[in-house]
């Protein structure tokens, strides 16, 4: 019997913060809120989160592809220094698996010992890509 991927929306709000000069938080709330603010954002990671889901019925529903696992994304805070440490290790090993020495110890990691393949050349590739914004 085939297999089929169902996605849901789910209602939420996603947090973002920024930092203004002002004389007092009302100050502040007011300049953050003013059409001409034009600050930056930055996504704090918290989503607060409803029960309230919806199933798309023109588009939610597709045909599971062989060997494709439906994975949920996690989700991690790092600063840019760690980010940048984050890429060039991914970067390490893109270069290890294509000169074939990649060392035990870490390819245990990177198949979660054998439970899956790990990522390939282009896979990491893509996830710094990703990673790199």
């Amino acid at each position: 019997m085939p297999k089929y991927v169902v996605s849901k929306g789910h209602d939420a709000f996603a947090y973002y913060e920024t930092v203004v000069e002002a004389e007092t938080p009302k100050q502040a709330r007011h300049l953050a809120t003013s059409v001409h603010y034009d600050g930056e954002w930055l996504a704090t990671g918290y989503v607060q989160e409803f029960d309230d889901y919806e199933i798309d019925e023109y588009s939610g529903v597709r045909l599971l592809e062989d060997g494709e696992a439906v994975e949920a994304f996690v989700t991690i805070g790092v600063t840019a220094q760690e980010r940048d440490a984050v890429l060039v290790g991914l970067r390490l090993l893109q270069l290890a698996i294509a000169r074939g020495d990649i060392d035990p110890p870490l390819k245990s990691i990177l198949t979660n010992d054998s439970a899956h393949a790990g990522l390939d050349l282009a896979r990491i590739d893509a996830l710094c890509e990703r990673t790199n914004v």
